[in-house]
């Protein structure tokens, strides 16, 4: 397996050569393959080759993303859901839900389609509340983790301030299948870091070998393993942090402009790195109002399309809140492929109207960032206390005076939109609720102990990532855990 170069990572937004482009499409991955290798011998740039090393390693993924065809597809929606026939697939399909690529002359849908189905579509949920299996009915959103979100938020709303202290393990190992006795290995966890609402985080307690904490305000923190192992186990570390929260009431911003209160959260000492204020035409502000390639980018139809969103606006926290507003009320949530496959995820979404947590999170900070506002990625895992749910997810923050530092989450915004619940989505502008550990404060950034293989996720870190000492492993190869042990509101 070649060693992976995280700078060239760049390359993707490169476009292939049209020979490579169209076996790719037509779903000849062979085909592609043996192209790619004559256009390595001919006079094209260094870049170009680079780019082609990264889409070999795409074309690889292709298969194991895109796995069902229509036929699976539709066999795996009647074993949850009885009645369930090729014509609603068809709909599904033709309303924008149902990502799929050609492959060998036939269409295959994503890996993820069953979890889209059943958790995005109306009419797909309201048909298995009342005849799909058991199975089927716990795969669909549940009230009472949703009752919580909200009581939290209330919380917050009423009180102004909000403080909770949060315990959580996580924990990463191989496969039985993929494990060899004597296995050298490399394995990374993320750790929450503090900046922003995050503070006070401590270890207690983690897996012997040579260990390696990356420091608290490290922009993308974790903790790396390295051990030679003659029996299978685990990678664990068990943690506390705290969030804290002010709550931030913009629907009157534009008739108040004192600046609000100073945040009662800890003083850092990360003010270097992701400072409180930010002063225009400094080297921060154009960290933050730059581009970022591949994904971050101003391309001419990004650029068309702020000015459209935005027109004559000229208030920064007014054009970041046209924007959640697009986002929020035209794009749908759906469960895409690795963000590796993808070479440009704003766009993507912006030609999709299509994405999860994470596309839709791009797309709000690229075109903040086209509108000359500051935005950035914030990102680890959405984990409240039981009953609940603890998984990855992605969100934005936005710089706008007099408040500073805001977060936006488009994804909970849009599902709030489609749940006809105003208030809830205008709380995702400017807020966030208190069940989020943030391991990552920037995009594409490397480990600190750095990784010899690609990740399986070059752009954040959230469930953790194993390599040997003569290949990386994929999420198909790993058995991951995250539990939140417990979580109590302490202000």
């Amino acid at each position: 397996m070649k060693e992976f170069r995280h700078e060239d990572l760049r390359t993707l937004a490169l476009e292939l050569p049209d020979e490579v482009l169209k076996y790719k499409l037509c779903g000849d991955l062979q085909s592609a393959r043996d192209a790619i290798g004559r256009w390595m011998e001919k006079p094209v740039s260094d870049e170009l080759k680079k780019r082609m090393e990264l889409e070999l390693l795409i074309l690889d993924e292709y298969p194991a993303q895109f796995p069902y065809t229509r036929e699976q597809t539709v066999r795996l929606m009647a074993e949850l859901l009885p009645d369930f026939t090729g014509d609603d697939l068809d709909r599904i399909d033709r309303e924008g839900r149902a990502e799929w690529v050609i492959l060998d002359g036939e269409k295959h849908y994503i890996h993820n389609i069953v979890r889209n189905i059943t958790g995005n579509d109306d009419e797909i949920i309201a048909r298995i509340r009342e005849n799909g299996t058991e199975q089927a009915k716990k795969r669909i959103p549940q009230a009472e983790p949703a009752a919580l979100l909200a009581r939290a938020n209330a919380d917050l709303i009423k009180n102004g301030h909000a403080k909770w202290r949060f315990h959580m393990r996580t924990s990463i190992r191989l496969k039985e299948e993929r494990f060899r006795p004597g296995m050298k290995l490399k394995a990374h966890l993320p750790l929450p870091a503090e900046h922003h609402q995050i503070s006070d985080v401590k270890i207690l307690s983690c897996s012997d070998g040579k260990v390696t904490i990356d420091p608290p305000d490290s922009l993308y923190r974790s903790i790396c393993f390295e051990d030679t192992l003659s029996e299978n186990r685990e990678f664990f570390v068990e943690y506390e942090y705290t969030v804290t929260l002010t709550y931030h009431d913009l629907s009157r911003a534009g008739e108040h402009g004192a600046a609000p209160e100073e945040e009662s959260a800890h003083k850092t000492e990360t003010e270097s790195v992701i400072p409180k204020r930010l002063v225009p035409g400094t080297a921060q502000w154009k960290t933050y109002t730059g581009e970022q390639y591949p994904h971050i980018r101003f391309s001419p139809d990004l650029v068309s399309l702020a000015e459209e969103i935005v027109g004559n606006e000229e208030r920064p926290l007014e054009i970041a809140r046209k924007i959640y507003d697009y986002i929020t009320r035209n794009v749908k949530y759906s469960l895409v492929q690795e963000y590796f496959l993808i070479p440009d995820i704003p766009q993507y979404c912006a030609r999709n109207l299509r994405g999860d947590c994470g596309v839709q999170a791009l797309l709000f900070i690229t075109l903040c960032r086209i509108c000359g506002v500051p935005a950035k990625w914030q990102s680890g895992l959405n984990a409240r206390p039981k009953p609940g749910t603890v998984g990855p997810h992605d969100w934005a923050m936005f710089y706008a005076e007099p408040y500073g530092w805001l977060f936006a989450d488009p994804s909970f915004g849009g599902s709030a939109f489609d749940d006809g619940d105003e208030a809830r989505r205008a709380y995702y502008f400017g807020n966030i609720d208190p069940f989020r550990m943030a391991a990552n404060n920037a995009f594409q950034q490397p480990f600190a102990d750095a990784k010899k293989y690609r990740p399986i996720d070059p752009y954040d870190s959230q469930t953790g990532e194993i390599e040997s000492e003569t290949c990386g492993f994929g999420n198909a190869d790993l058995i991951t855990e995250q539990v939140m042990i417990s979580g109590e509101k302490c202000l």
